[in-house]
């Protein structure tokens, strides 16, 4: 058995959970305005100043902790993709690259806020970059895999789930910007192609787990290695 799997599997579950209690936290912080999940985007979690930004009255007392949230999410989205890497036949190259791009920019999105004072400072646009990295990156990381985990039997379930998340996550994207100012409800589709990354993270912790548990399975239930390595 990899002893790497393991390892994988808790970073993949303490991303997610120090993320949304982040967004949890600092959402509940919101007092005036209330913070919406359907029409205030995450990154409104984030900002640094209070004001009024893209349409939307943005006043987040606990900023820190949200930014916080994603670079620690980023830091381990990272370090888990690349321990995935190891332990993984066929697109370990890739996965690790793209893990360290899609933490660059949960890092960009923690550290450059969305504000109008960050629009005129010139500093929006890492924001905004950090976002693409970041979503664009995770989703994509899921799509690809999937496919390639979908052709070995022991790996098609999670290779499935993976696909649905990855796809999903990015026509949310694609869906947000072909929306943007049409008074549909942006932040729960922004949160269409953010938390499939989350669920995404979860599934393969879970998966790598339920493969250390299963000691008769001849191969891994989440990467398709084998496990007498």
């Amino acid at each position: 058995m990899n002893p790497l799997r393991p390892l994988a599997a808790a970073t993949f579950l303490l991303g997610p959970a120090i993320y949304l209690a982040a967004e949890a936290i600092s959402a509940a912080a919101w007092k005036s305005p209330r913070y919406s999940y359907a029409t205030n985007w995450i990154s409104d979690l984030g900002s640094a100043t209070a004001g009024v930004f893209q349409g939307r009255e943005l006043n987040s007392p606990l900023h820190a902790v949200m930014n916080s949230g994603f670079i620690v999410q980023g830091l381990l989205f990272g370090i888990a993709t690349v321990l995935l890497s190891r332990t993984i036949s066929g697109r370990s190259r890739f996965t690790a690259v793209t893990g360290v791009v899609t933490m660059i920019g949960y890092i960009l999105v923690g550290t450059f806020h969305g504000s109008l004072q960050a629009q005129q400072s010139g500093t929006l646009a890492l924001h905004f970059t950090g976002a693409t990295l970041a979503i664009v990156g995770g989703n994509v990381l899921a799509l690809v895999l999937g496919i390639h985990w979908r052709k070995t039997p022991e790996t098609r379930l999670i290779g499935l789930v993976s696909i649905v998340l990855g796809a999903f996550g990015l026509v949310s994207v694609v869906a947000l910007f072909l929306t943007f100012g049409a008074g549909l409800p942006s932040g729960a589709i922004e949160r269409g192609s953010v938390y499939t990354i989350v669920i995404w993270q979860l599934a393969v912790a879970a998966a790598l787990l339920r493969s250390r548990g299963n000691s008769r399975a001849p191969r891994d239930a989440a990467t398709g290695a084998s496990t007498s390595n």
